[in-house]
């Protein structure tokens, strides 16, 4: 009975915090005793909460000190003995450590553990700085020793395929599609893991703000077999010139900002990418620091006040943003880009550093072979210019397929072979490599490639001159896709003539059909299908006056030949990969009366016909303008071809002579008549428009110089020399002529 009453006064005092003061030994011993060996099981499930302050029990409990309990558990360890004859400091101590309460802190721990792994879920904290997407970070030019790629691709791929997170956010770029003539901006297709207690968005809202104008972007948001979300590509078209962009993406992607800054509108450069696409290079980060170009094929855009003193492989006719033209130029054997301004003769250049690239046994020739080249063998190789010490991270990515983590840790000490089809993400198509680094992962370099096995083009890939009389003929492509070309699917123009062939297939292009476009994916997986282009490499010529090409000669008439007014000639071979020199030459009865050499402008080649003003105006008899082929740099001639007929003239009376007159303009309907009229002045390869015309063309012509004036016409007090097409350009625009 005391036993229980002693337990109910712990009980109250345990509630209420009361500490008794402790005043002797035996109460200290009694209790811990007399609980631990004394009460039945059955009682210890009942006092099991006040089990942990049990040193607590107040020296009223001194009744009920014996040592029966010992004697009758005579099995119990020595251990519980040992505090009888310990000294009183020691079992103060011991009485005091049940007050710190460790088991239920403990308990509280394990409970909070679980609770938080069933709702943690993989989630990155924000960033909390800007990411400049034009700021590289240069791996350190440290050798390290030869490693064996084949172990290490093996290895990292094991770990990658376990470890590696569903959630790939992908940074946003600009990018320049030829095909339409326009510059967009790039929210790249994301895929993403989501919390399992909250279901997958309908939408993402992205914050964007470009050239200083602010916008909320939303894309909608889907979910694959997996349950992984996936948010679609955002295109966004620039109709200004950039100038700087930040964009922040959602919590769902990291909520990552990214952000760039355009330090030099002269010119946007981008990395071709194929299928006439091209991807920004950025220039300048947000603290000056310059980026050189990379050593390959680049497209720019370039101002119209600028030139480049590297003659580019293709200029476009067409306009960007109204004042900045479209080219590409081949940087690979080039180490500086020079840009020259026309008006003060300054030149400004950019360097060029050599860059990651693609290499393999296996390879099927396109339009495209340079920029995505074609692999058919088994393996491909990727070759770094410098050692990275921290390593690189590369992916692979098909658009439809995903993407595939080949390595973690490459140094680029020795070329990382790629063994195909095994480190694709799917059998065979289009791909991209993403060379990034290990810290943050965003791409420094993207190599882009396509792989189809076995796969061979046949066509003709020297220059098509066409026969004088009945123009060019029909021209054949041969697809060959080996033993299993029934398990491909071909896809191509209906205008196009096809037929099967023994492993393939069989294209005919007809006289006016220079370029190809087709793909090929195999029967029923749309993540295979790849495109391809194939340009023919025929002669073609137009003037300025025709929007068609023609492949006979040209016939045309003395008179549309017109003092002051533009008239050119150009001849395209469609012939990307050959540079190619061309003469002009007129003729008349076998023998040469003036020569010419054409400007190239990438496979374009163009020629002043005004030049030839006073030798044909001379001339009564039939004069023929033919055009020699040479290959670049070499003096063996390929061929010629006859492009223009002018035709004999006849003979006119002579006029009665006329008394002098004074020279009146006339006023010209429109006052950009007068603008449009330039003189020709001899350049660096030819006739070019100079500034205005000279004192000595003016006086020849009996223009007074205050109707000069008067009528703003262009006007070089420098220019000394005298042209005498300019003169008549002059006398053309006076009463009379």
């Amino acid at each position: 009975m005391l036993n229980i009453f002693s337990r109910f006064i712990l009980w109250i005092k345990k509630i209420f915090h009361i500490r008794p003061e402790p005043t002797g030994e035996k109460p200290g011993e009694i209790p811990q005793r007399e609980e631990k060996s004394a009460p039945p099981k059955e009682e210890l499930t009942e006092i099991k909460p006040s089990e942990k302050k049990i040193p607590q029990i107040p020296p009223e409990k001194e009744p009920v000190e014996a040592k029966p309990p010992e004697e009758k558990t005579p099995e119990v360890p020595l251990r519980q003995e040992i505090p009888s004859e310990e000294s009183e400091e020691t079992r103060k101590t011991k009485r005091r450590k049940p007050y710190k309460k460790k088991a239920p802190t403990e308990e509280r721990k394990k409970e909070h553990r679980k609770l938080s792994g069933e709702e943690k879920r993989p989630t990155i904290p924000k960033p909390t700085t800007e990411i400049d997407l034009a700021k590289r970070k240069k791996p350190m030019p440290t050798k390290q020793p030869q490693l064996q790629t084949g172990v290490s691709i093996e290895r990292t791929t094991k770990a990658s395929e376990e470890k590696e997170s569903h959630t790939r956010v992908e940074s946003p770029h600009v990018e320049i599609d030829l095909d339409e003539a326009k510059v967009f901006f790039i929210i790249p297709k994301q895929q993403f893991e989501t919390n399992i207690v909250n279901s997958i968005p309908q939408q993402l809202h992205y914050k964007l703000e470009l050239n200083g104008d602010e916008k909320t972007i939303s894309v909608r948001v889907s979910n694959n077999k997996e349950g992984i979300a996936i948010a679609e590509e955002k295109r966004i078209d620039l109709e200004q010139s950039l100038k700087n962009f930040k964009i922040v993406y959602p919590d769902e992607l990291q909520g990552r900002v990214y952000v760039y800054q355009h330090s030099y509108e002269i010119l946007y450069p981008f990395i071709a990418t194929g299928k006439n696409l091209g991807r920004m290079h950025y220039l300048y980060d947000n603290q000056g620091n310059f980026n050189p170009l990379p050593s390959r094929d680049i497209w720019i855009l370039l101002e119209e006040d600028f030139d480049l003193a590297t003659e580019p492989d293709i200029i476009e006719e067409r306009w960007i943003w109204e004042k900045y033209q479209i080219m590409c130029i081949n940087l690979k054997n080039t180490n500086e880009l020079v840009i020259k301004n026309r008006q003060t003769e300054e030149e400004t250049k950019i360097p060029c550093e050599a860059s990651f690239y693609l290499e393999g046994e296996g390879v099927a020739e396109d339009d495209f072979k340079r920029l995505r080249p074609v692999f058919t063998g088994n393996s491909i190789k990727i070759r770094a210019p410098t050692v990275n010490s921290s390593g690189w991270v590369i992916w692979i990515q098909n658009k439809k397929a995903g993407y595939k983590v080949i390595t973690n840790n490459w140094t680029g000490n020795e070329p990382l072979e790629l063994k195909l089809p095994d480190d694709l993400p799917c059998e065979c198509g289009e791909f991209k490599a993403d060379i990034c680094v290990q810290e943050d992962r965003i791409p420094i370099e993207t190599l882009f490639f396509r792989y189809v096995p076995f796969l061979q083009l046949k066509f003709s890939t020297d220059l098509i001159i066409p026969d004088t009389n009945i123009g060019h003929k029909q021209e054949i492509v041969q697809i060959l896709l080996g033993r299993d070309f029934q398990y491909w699917e071909l896809k191509l123009d209906e205008k196009v003539g096809r037929k099967h062939i023994e492993n393939g297939y069989q294209v005919e292009l007809l006289p006016e059909q220079d370029t190809l476009r087709f793909s090929l994916m195999k029967k029923g997986k749309p993540e295979t299908e790849t495109s391809f282009k194939i340009t023919i490499p025929r002669i073609k010529w137009r003037t300025s006056k025709n929007k068609k090409w023609y492949d006979k000669p040209l016939q045309i008439k003395r008179d549309e030949l017109i003092a002051g007014t533009d008239f050119s000639l150009t001849v395209c071979t469609n012939d990307f990969d050959t540079k190619y020199d061309l003469l002009a030459i007129l003729e008349t009865d076998g023998q040469r009366i003036q020569e010419a050499k054409f400007v190239r402008k990438g496979m374009v080649y163009n020629l002043l016909l005004n030049q030839f003003y006073d030798t044909i105006k001379k001339s009564n008899d039939k004069i023929t303008l033919k055009v020699e082929i040479r290959k670049a740099k070499k003096e063996r001639l390929l061929s010629q071809v006859n492009i223009i007929h002018f035709p004999e003239m006849m003979k006119e009376k002579p006029k009665d002579k006329q008394s002098k007159q004074p020279v009146l303009f006339k006023l010209p309907k429109k006052k950009r008549d007068i603008n449009n009229i330039r003189p020709y002045v001899k350049g660096g390869s030819g006739m070019r428009k100079g500034k205005g015309f000279s004192r000595q063309e003016i006086i020849e012509a009996g223009v007074a110089m205050t109707d000069i004036r008067r009528l703003h016409v262009p006007f070089d007090k420098r220019r000394k020399s005298v042209y005498s097409e300019n003169v008549e350009t002059l006398k053309s625009l006076a009463i009379g002529e």
